[in-house]
Formats: C-alpha cells, sequence, structure tokens
C-alpha cells in the first residue's frame, strides 16, 4: 500500500472519530444507558477492525505489534466513548475493543484477497458511526 494512501486513511479514520465524539458530546444528555453502551461497544469494535485491518495489511511481518496496538487504541476508543455515559459503559467499550483488537489484523493477514475486506471494514466504520450518530436523536 501506498505511504500517502495510509496515512490520508488514518487521518480520515481519525477524523471520523474525532468528529463523531464531538457531536455525541453535545448530545450526551439524551444518551440513555442502553445506546451509551452500544454506542461504546460498537466504536470501539469498528474502530479496531479498521484500525487492525489497516496496519495489518500495511505491516504485515509485524503482526504482534500490530495486534498490540491495535488492542490497545480500541481499549482508549471504548473508554473515551463509553466515558460520555458512566463507567459500566466505559468497562463494554473496554471490553469490544480487546476483542476486536486481538481479532481484526487477522481477518486482513490471513485473507487471500485482504483489499476488499479492508475496504469493507472502512466502510462499516463509517456506516457505523453515522448510524450510531443519527440513533440519538431519534
Amino acid at each position: 500500500m501506498n505511504v500517502v494512501l495510509f496515512i490520508l486513511v488514518n487521518v480520515l479514520l481519525c477524523a471520523g472519530l474525532i468528529g463523531s465524539y464531538m457531536y455525541l458530546r453535545k448530545l450526551k444528555n439524551l444518551i440513555g444507558y442502553h445506546l451509551g453502551m452500544n454506542i461504546s461497544m460498537t466504536v470501539s469494535t469498528v474502530s479496531a477492525l479498521s484500525i487492525g485491518g489497516l496496519w495489518g495489511y500495511q505491516f504485515p511481518y509485524y503482526s504482534t505489534w500490530v495486534t498490540i496496538i491495535a488492542t490497545v487504541i480500541a481499549m482508549l476508543i471504548g473508554m473515551i466513548f463509553g466515558a460520555l455515559v458512566d463507567y459500566q459503559t466505559i468497562v463494554t467499550g473496554v471490553s469490544g475493543g480487546i476483542m476486536a483488537g486481538l481479532m481484526s489484523p487477522m481477518v486482513v493477514m490471513h485473507s487471500h484477497h485482504p483489499v476488499p475486506i479492508l475496504i469493507f471494514c472502512i466502510f462499516l466504520f463509517f456506516f457505523a458511526i453515522l448510524m450510531l450518530c443519527t440513533s440519538v436523536k431519534v
């Protein structure tokens, strides 16, 4: 993968996370307990799938470090989004980040055709972010 494309996709994923967090933080009083758990778990899971898959595709010979980094990043994302509601949603986001972070690089690194699954994971990330941001108003 081209280094510029790799950096661009990482910046796009970070921009999606920051934008959705800022939007959800404004509406934090409308987020209930169950929706908060869904938000923290979904965001940490799709983030781990996207980041772990992207980094696993870019650095296939460093699978151990990619798995560790993807897991830690997904745990932090679950913590940050879970902090919008309460402590139990933090725990839910962290546990979702752990599970998805441990398996996300394997999805791309052990695929015969990794590009379609990587594109699908990135599409799934933005679809989930959009779905969660629109679900608060409903």
